[in-house]
């Protein structure tokens, strides 16, 4: 006879936890290797923050070393405080009851652990803060091997020093990563991976970078290209600022979000032109040419086209409560569903139309080959200024096309003959440019073939 009964204590307990061996896999299986490696620079460009609340990062660096063989950063940004390594840094996942920096690009507490796991098998942690310093040393054979038991899951420190008095200059943070998997070794060891990581790097950080954190990659320092628009009395970029309410956007009190949008020309490149969009300082998506942002008949928006080569708009998401704003755990692109994505995504494309539209008539300009062209000049003539100098929102400004002009509609004409030729032709003809000859000889054709008087 079946007998029935309510399990209790242990009896009632089911295993749900992963195996470690699972969890990493799972943890490390999606993010590229550059992103994994961004992840740890964005934690020393959070204590730069934390040390430097106003943004002035003159003297403070992060020195990242990579070969076949190891992996190394280090930073003085002020270290990684006892508490915080013990309780909350080394944990996979973020607390509710964590501390963050505020306005930190560090958010969903899986980026250091998950680079760790990425890389290699045995990694090395040092930090020293103004009244302490550690070490973790971590051979994750051994600790995948310990046991699944919720203690086994812990690291322990293998050196702890409290109640010390450090120099703010001698605080920071060392990791070191060897025994690394064979394809990261492999990949280390390629020149054309450390180019590309180094292009991402002053890409993800030009913000930072631009307020003077010195960065280098093997000893070769990390360069940038400041974000700029062209500007002058006839040409002026659009900007706006918004404020979001936490309240309104996720129904809670909490710390509002800001946004700066820009949106103008800047020198004309197919590859460069497009949104970009940064979150607390780091870039998340670059040059978007995408329904994504502004593009394609899903805003009623025309495609992306070499017309708008010149486009630039620039999207700056700030807030203490990086919960708030609109990036990923990868933080490869946009979370098209974030509520304040959504509300901000409609001024952007709002501020995206009169740039198109000047774009096009200035195409119009061209292919008609006017002896005026204001557009063409207005682009010439401006300068290029950081968006940064921008402070006071208006609308985008653009001169007007010229007046078509009266008489019959003109047409460009063009073609390609030897120099020598050409060069005879002129002297024949007594002019002195190449225009010069294909007006004469088009006007001897005419005259000549087509019976038109002079």
């Amino acid at each position: 006879m079946a007998l029935t009964s309510s399990p209790k204590g242990d009896q009632a307990l089911i295993n749900a936890s992963p195996t470690k061996e699972f969890f990493i896999h799972m943890l490390t299986r999606d993010i590229p290797l550059t992103r994994a490696i961004l992840d740890l620079v964005d934690n020393s460009v959070d204590g730069a923050r934390q040390l430097r609340p106003a943004g002035d990062y003159d003297r403070l660096w992060v020195r990242m070393e990579l070969d076949a063989k190891h992996f190394r950063i280090a930073d003085n940004c002020g270290g990684i405080p006892v508490d915080v390594a013990r309780d909350y840094a080394f944990r996979f996942g973020r607390p509710k009851e964590a501390k963050g920096t505020p306005g930190s690009m560090g958010q969903f507490g899986v980026g250091m652990k998950r680079t760790f796991f990425r890389l290699g098998r045995h990694f090395v942690v040092r930090s020293t803060t103004a009244d302490a310093r550690f070490t973790v040393d971590v051979d994750v054979d051994k600790w995948m091997a310990d046991g699944e038991f919720p203690e086994k899951w812990h690291f322990n420190f293998s050196e702890l020093e409290t109640g010390l008095r450090v120099k703010a200059k001698d605080t920071g943070t060392v990791i070191e990563v060897d025994r690394l998997l064979p394809n990261v070794a492999d990949t280390f060891a390629l020149e054309n991976f450390k180019s590309r990581f180094a292009e991402e790097l002053s890409q993800a950080h030009a913000l930072t970078l631009d307020r003077e954190l010195a960065i280098t990659l093997n000893g070769l320092p990390i360069k940038h290209e400041p974000q700029e628009l062209f500007a002058s009395k006839t040409l002026k970029p659009g900007y706006a600022e918004k404020s979001y309410a936490s309240k309104v956007l996720v129904g809670k009190p909490g710390p509002p979000a800001r946004v700066k949008l820009y949106a103008g020309v800047s020198e004309r490149s197919l590859h460069n032109g497009g949104w970009y969009v940064f979150c607390n300082g780091r870039l998340i998506l670059r040059a978007d040419q995408t329904t994504t942002t502004v593009w394609g008949e899903r805003h009623q928006m025309r495609a992306y086209h070499p017309n708008f080569a010149y486009f630039r708009g620039y999207a700056y998401f700030d807030c203490d409560d990086g919960a708030l704003l609109p990036w990923t755990t990868t933080k490869t692109g946009v979370d098209a569903d974030s509520p304040i994505y959504k509300a901000v995504q409609r001024e952007m494309i709002e501020m995206t139309r009169p740039v198109l539209t000047f774009l096009t008539n200035l195409e119009n300009e061209r292919a008609a080959a006017a002896a005026v062209r204001p557009l063409a000049d207005a682009i010439t003539t401006a300068q290029a200024t950081r968006v940064q100098t921008i402070t006071q929102p208006h609308a985008f400004v653009s001169p007007l096309p010229a007046r078509a002009p009266s008489g019959p509609k003109m047409q460009k004409i063009q073609y390609v003959k030897p120099a020598a030729e050409v060069e005879k032709a002129k002297q024949l003809l007594k002019v002195r440019s190449f225009t010069a000859v294909g007006e004469k000889t088009f006007e001897y054709f005419m005259r000549y073939e087509a019976g038109e008087k002079e």
